[in-house]
């Protein structure tokens, strides 16, 4: 699923890119903020936390919840387990585990475990996910969307992100990023994710919200972002080209250390 490839390449930029000012936007309280993101990130090294996906079909007006957890860590490196809330047979999740090297979906239904190499050219083949986790920086981000300070309140800082590129605008409309913001509730968590929502080109909404986060958590280093092999599973490795469409993932990571 694109979008949710979308998704994990924000949460991965939040972790491993240090915003500059944007190339795009002339708006004094954005630059404010994003230099406030970019001095709290610079000293962030890894990056935890709890995660509700709510995906909304458009037509069909049906909501579909999954929880789970994401770690992510300074350069590329993440994993994310999600699993279906109402599926008691734990079978429906979905996963990803990124190495630095590759991008691991994993799906719990289809047992099948896809790889997606990250180009040694550092460029992703005009895809968002690839794009962010080969080491897009942060001029490039704004020089690749359209981003604009949306609203503020006591406790968020929402960022309006469009895309501009014909290739990003077959992954999403559009992104509203919601920070947590600087005030005394959440000043401990400021400038990191609280939530991302995503209206897709067939207008299916998803949204990603995140809790209980733990900045440079311990004992965290690259043996926890390996691949992992399921015995019996399928593993697939699709041709080197944009990943058109995006398999559903899933994955053997355990629900509470993703």
């Amino acid at each position: 699923m694109k979008a949710g490839f979308a998704a994990l390449a924000v949460l991965l930029t939040l972790s491993s890119v240090v915003p500059a000012q944007p190339a795009r936007a002339n708006d004094p309280k954005l630059d404010a903020h994003l230099e406030a993101w970019e001095k709290k990130m610079a000293g962030v090294v890894n990056l935890r936390s709890d995660v509700t996906l709510t995906r909304t079909d458009s037509v069909l007006k049906r909501a579909t919840t999954f929880k789970g957890a994401a770690l992510c860590m300074k350069p590329t490196f993440a994993r994310v387990r999600l699993e279906n809330a109402a599926d008691q047979t734990k079978r429906d999740y979905e996963a990803w585990i990124c190495n630095g090297k590759a991008v691991y979906v994993y799906n719990g239904l289809a047992k099948t475990v896809t790889e997606f190499e990250l180009p040694k050219s550092g460029r992703g083949a005009d895809n968002l996910l690839l794009d962010f986790l080969a080491g897009m920086k942060a001029k490039d981000v704004k020089e690749r969307f359209k981003v604009a300070l949306s609203a503020t309140d006591e406790h968020y800082v929402y960022l309006a992100i469009e895309p501009v590129l014909g290739t990003d605008q077959r992954e999403f409309k559009h992104i509203l990023l919601a920070l947590y913001g600087p005030g005394p509730k959440t000043a401990a968590v400021s400038y990191l994710p609280a939530e991302i929502r995503i209206l897709k080109p067939n207008d299916d909404l998803e949204s990603w919200k995140f809790s209980g986060l733990k900045v440079d958590v311990p004992n965290v280093d690259a043996k926890l972002f390996q691949y992992e092999e399921i015995k019996g599973w399928a593993r697939l490795r699709p041709p080197p080209q944009p990943i058109a469409g995006g398999p559903t993932p899933g994955a053997p990571v355990r629900p509470n250390k993703p």
